[in-house]
């Protein structure tokens, strides 16, 4: 994991700042075709707590810089943010500081004086990204970036009583779920209904919640969990994130890359999907964000890991099997231009007997929509 400290010590954080740029770039290489590279999304926790943006998240541009939406992390840090559309500028201010951002400059004014950044405020989707280690020179926090699981962790306070799992979540002990018991803990920025959520159709015997799988099975383990999970996280945003202007068979390779093969079978109806998605003009956006903490075997060789996801189905002309997914539910009506959200328990599986920690993959029957939550955002 790489530090940011809080303070002034301007030459000790370039160079941090370039160690950080450094070690992002190393994470991410360029595929031949667009369609193949998923968005580069980047998970975000203040405080233990994960941050979920109501229409954006952070992620990693084409210069491998990690970008973060100013308002929503400026606003959870106590500051007011303001527009000023004839300028282009973005004001902060919290206490006695005083900011200014100007989109497409990598200078910005704080209390007066020009603070220089490696990377430039820009937007997108309306919202205004600023490179992380703006939040660290001029808001002040502490800002560490751990590269295994893709995220940013910003400290603005801390407490000598505060209990963290190993992924640095915030853990809580009051309030809990009815079925508390399944789970080694409770993180704080999970609320009970995503506990409480009834599990996938199970072996009445064989089966294993959370807490017996990471304290019984020796695979279950921080190691293998972040290859899971980004394995996941490779797949979801993939999936996902879809246009019929850029899809094209290296997509259909890359999906195909992260679930368990036995042969090509599958290839060949991704293909089709990909044909569908042309023909039926289909758009999406989306993410999907797994849970480690939530993995749950129902005793038929599937480990279904809980994941909150947002969707939006952006362009189609029929509204007809647009997702890659062979539950799709075709007869019900999903809006145009609308985010949606909710759980899913997304299987991954492994064909690989003896030692098969680091080979599970996504499951060729995973679904977002069998055993979900959904609801139209707000």
């Amino acid at each position: 994991m790489i530090h940011i400290k809080r303070g002034a010590n301007g030459v000790r954080k370039w160079v941090i700042a370039g160690l950080v740029a450094a070690m992002i770039c190393s994470l991410f290489t360029v595929t031949a075709s667009a369609a193949s590279n998923p968005p580069s999304f980047v998970s975000v926790v203040m405080d233990g707590q994960k941050i979920w943006f109501p229409d954006a998240q952070a992620f990693v541009d084409e210069n491998n810089r990690t970008l973060v939406p100013v308002r929503f992390i400026a606003e959870k840090m106590g500051a007011n943010v303001g527009w000023e559309p004839e300028t282009m500028t973005v004001p902060i201010e919290r206490d006695d500081l005083h900011i200014v951002l100007t989109i497409g400059d990598s200078k910005a004014l704080v209390n007066g004086k020009e603070v220089v950044f490696d990377s430039k405020a820009i937007t997108s989707g309306g919202r205004t990204f600023v490179p992380l280690r703006f939040v660290s020179e001029a808001l002040g926090a502490e800002v560490n970036w751990d590269s295994p699981t893709s995220t940013v962790f910003i400290s603005t306070q801390e407490d000598a009583n505060a209990k963290y799992d190993e992924w640095g979540r915030l853990i809580r002990t009051t309030h809990l779920p009815k079925n508390a018991k399944d789970y080694s803990y409770i993180l704080a920025d999970v609320p009970n209904e995503a506990y409480e959520m009834a599990y996938p159709y199970s072996h009445p015997t064989d089966s294993k919640v959370s807490l017996v799988l990471y304290s019984t099975i020796p695979e279950f383990n921080k190691k293998n969990v972040d290859i899971w999970m980004n394995r996941l996280k490779t797949f979801g945003a993939l999936w996902l994130n879809v246009d019929y202007n850029t899809i094209d068979d290296s997509w259909a390779q890359a999906v195909f890359a992260t679930k368990v093969q036995s042969s090509n079978a599958e290839l060949k109806y991704i293909r089709r999907y990909v044909e569908w998605v042309k023909e039926n003009k289909i758009q999406i956006e989306g993410y999907l964000d797994p849970e480690p903490s939530m993995i749950y075997r129902n005793g038929f060789g599937d480990n279904y890991i809980r994941s909150k996801f947002r969707i939006k189905f952006v362009s189609f002309k029929e509204s007809k099997d647009l997702l890659y997914d062979e539950r799709f539910p075709n007869q019900q009506s999903l809006e145009k231009g609308i985010w949606y959200e909710g759980y899913t328990d997304i299987s991954m599986s492994t064909n690989v007997g003896g030692d098969w920690g680091p080979t599970l993959k996504v499951s060729p029957s995973a679904s977002l929509f069998y055993n979900h939550t959904i609801k139209r955002m707000e």
